[in-house]
């Protein structure tokens, strides 16, 4: 491991001592980020005024009157936008990331490389609420991914019956560390969310043959001055100190940092004892059938570049990393070869040490990708070793809309002199979804034999590490209508099957944890209602006491409607039916209210009566803007059956992007009584 680490350090080095020519460019002038369009900054921009209608297609292409302004400096993409709507505005998220089905939001795709393969999406709303991610495989996203951009929106009069609203907005997007610019044309693509006064929603965008947040299509947009590709290191240093107390327990300074180093195709991320106080709590959940929970991953040091790992089979799956201790992150992007390394320290939850290894490198073609990947991890003193390699690969047909996945592993895991081995297979092929309407399907099958074992691996259907097969069939229509009543309606049936491979302990050979047929249906009434329903016929089978094979009957059903009133949103629904010989009820209702454009409220509860058991889940938050760069987020979450109740309270201050001050004061435990408090200081120093 210390040698393959050692190499990645002399390559990362061996560029910093490498000469790249510097192509001349004329010097443009940079527009000011601050929301008023100047017609001085924005000369020499590139003009649109005509747009097209792409959800729901359309003969009728009115639309809101936009100018989109385009400007390309050597460092950074800038876009201005003269928008006069004449429906309804609805912007209510106040944190990043977030967003509702029914809030304005404009996007910006980009496809540096101009391969119709690999990109970015950066959206906005009108309260300046930034959502980002980065795109793959032509259309699939890896949402976690976080950059530093700009977008500063001023309204300056809101529709009404008789005249249409205005709003200005500017946006800075730096370029200088993506990776693998083309550096004559790229892509481009602004698709943007408007309602008409009816209150019927439609998207419109640059180019006639859109696909919603997908390169398949895009503007071709020449560069008016080639990126800056001169030799520049860039360097980032976020020292930060954590001062905390733990009910009566001493104070006690924790220390820590990230580096980050970037050139050209190239990227570096280091961490020693990373900071998690300050994210956002998971929230409660339950789930039936023992199925994992999937946690999302929001630690930078992982979420930049998980698009790199991601794989049809779940291999490295982050948040099984714990607590980190310290940790290294190298990634290389270029037209035809990208690659990830991660080297990390971690203490599990036993308090053992661990050290993993993941390497994954991946060639994109124009429609097929290859890629493997190789986990090496170790536990502290107990002598115990995991080894997986995998290979797979894509095929996306290029006429029509079906997608081809397959991927083989194999993992060895040693304690002492004792060893096992085992292997797994995923193949999957879909037709692809389109969101102007039309069929949909996808079948797959998945197997993991005894024997095979990952740290890092997940799979969301069980529990179980390995003996099973997995069988997916389902399809479905996706309807779109330019109308105001029912102008979205989604059908969709399946079947699936999770089954023992061979007998283990109490469970037989071909022992079904689940086998189920399942019909779902999903209407968009009007624009305040949305409705779903959903039924399934399941026939698992159980153990009894007395070690006999049982099979029940469970009818799941689950009925909800989504109102929408103004910025505000409520969700009520009802899951009910036979579960393994009783009965299950599952009432529940979430929703957030949106107040003085700075106050957001959200929560859920859920119900669970199930054997005698009732269980009840509380999820509560508060975002509020207080003032510019000022904020203040807590979560409040509370578990009756498992007694378990946290109350996290977050107070940010940002002096500018990776920079922050923070307090925190976390509560848990079934009376709050485990009290911890944090302050917080990051600066990020710049080279």
């Amino acid at each position: 491991m210390k040698n393959i680490y050692s190499l990645l350090i002399v390559i990362f080095s061996f560029y910093c001592t490498s000469l790249y020519s510097q192509t001349q460019g004329v010097k443009i002038a940079s527009p000011s980020v601050d929301g008023a369009l100047n017609s001085t900054e924005w000369s020499g921009a590139k003009v649109f005024t005509n747009f097209h209608k792409f959800i729901p297609k359309s003969e009728d292409n009115n639309c809101d009157s936009t100018i989109v302004y385009i400007k390309q400096t050597k460092d950074a993409l800038y876009f201005g936008f003269d928008y006069f709507p004449k429906g309804k505005i609805i912007s209510k998220s106040l944190v990043r990331d977030r967003s509702t089905e029914d809030e304005n939001e404009f996007f910006i795709v980009l496809d540096l490389e101009n391969k119709k393969q690999n990109g970015y999406m950066f959206a906005f709303s009108f309260l300046n609420n930034q959502r980002d991610a980065i795109i793959y495989n032509q259309r699939n996203q890896s949402s976690e991914w976080d950059w530093v951009w700009d977008v500063k929106s001023t309204i300056i009069s809101e529709p009404t019956a008789t005249k249409p609203g205005h709003i200005q907005t500017e946006v800075k997007i730096p370029v200088d560390r993506l990776q693998n610019k083309n550096q004559k044309t790229i892509g481009v693509d602004v698709q943007m969310f408007s309602y008409s006064p009816d209150g019927t929603y439609y998207y419109y965008s640059l180019i006639p043959d859109s696909e919603l947040l997908s390169l398949k299509n895009t503007y071709q947009l020449d560069l008016t001055t080639p990126f800056d590709e001169k030799l520049n290191l860039d360097v980032d240093v976020i020292p930060f100190a954590v001062g905390q107390t733990f009910n009566n327990d001493s104070d006690t300074l924790q220390v820590g940092g990230d580096l980050y180093l970037s050139l050209d195709k190239h990227t570096l991320k280091a961490t020693y004892n990373p900071d998690d106080f300050t994210l956002e709590a998971d929230p409660f959940r339950f789930s039936l059938y023992s199925r994992p929970i999937y946690l999302q991953e929001k630690r930078p040091f992982f979420s930049k570049d998980l698009d790199l790992f991601r794989t049809p089979i779940n291999l490295f799956y982050t948040r099984a990393i714990e607590d980190i201790k310290y940790g290294f992150n190298y990634s290389y992007r270029s037209d035809i070869l990208k690659a990830g390394a991660v080297l990390v320290n971690d203490i599990n939850e036993f308090g053992e040490k661990r050290n993993f290894f993941i390497a994954r490198p991946k060639m994109s073609f124009q429609d097929i990708n290859l890629g493997t990947m190789l986990i090496f991890s170790s536990v502290g003193e107990s002598d115990y070793k995991e080894t997986v390699m995998s290979l797979d690969g894509s095929y996306r047909f290029p006429d029509n809309p079906v997608r081809v996945q397959a991927q083989y592993a194999n993992s060895i895991s040693s304690l002492g002199n004792k060893s096992r081995e085992g292997n797994a297979y995923n193949l999957y092929a879909y037709y692809q979804y389109d969101n102007n309407g039309g069929p949909y399907a996808d079948v797959s099958y998945n197997r993991v034999n005894p024997g095979f074992f990952a740290s890092t691996y997940f799979n969301s259907q069980t529990q179980f590490p390995n003996n099973y097969d997995q069988v997916n069939i389902s399809g479905g229509y996706n309807f779109v209508y330019d109308r105001k009543y029912f102008s979205d309606m989604n059908f969709n049936a399946g079947y699936f099957k999770l089954s023992t491979l061979e007998q283990e302990g109490p469970f037989p050979s071909g022992f079904n944890f689940q086998k189920y047929l399942y019909f779902s249906s999903n209407f968009k009434v009007s624009e305040f209602l949305r409705f779903n329903q959903y039924f399934e016929y399941n026939k698992p089978n159980s153990i009894d006491a007395n070690g006999n094979l049982q099979t029940f009957t469970n009818t799941a059903q689950d009925y909800n409607a989504s109102i929408f009133l103004g910025t505000n949103y409520i969700n009520v629904g009802y899951y009910f039916g036979p579960y393994f010989g009783s009965f299950i009820q599952n009432p529940y209702i979430s929703g957030n209210v949106f107040l003085f454009d700075r106050l957001a409220l959200n929560g859920s509860l859920t119900f669970v009566n199930l054997d005698d058991s009732k269980r009840t889940i509380l999820n509560t938050g508060l975002n509020w803007k207080i003032m510019n760069k000022l904020f203040l987020r807590s979560y409040y979450q509370r578990d009756n059956l498992s007694k378990q109740a946290l109350w996290n309270s977050i107070l940010q201050y940002e002096f500018f992007a990776g920079s922050n001050a923070y307090l925190v004061i976390n509560m848990n435990g079934d009376h709050l009584q485990y009290i911890a408090k944090y302050f917080k200081v990051g600066y990020d120093f710049t080279f």
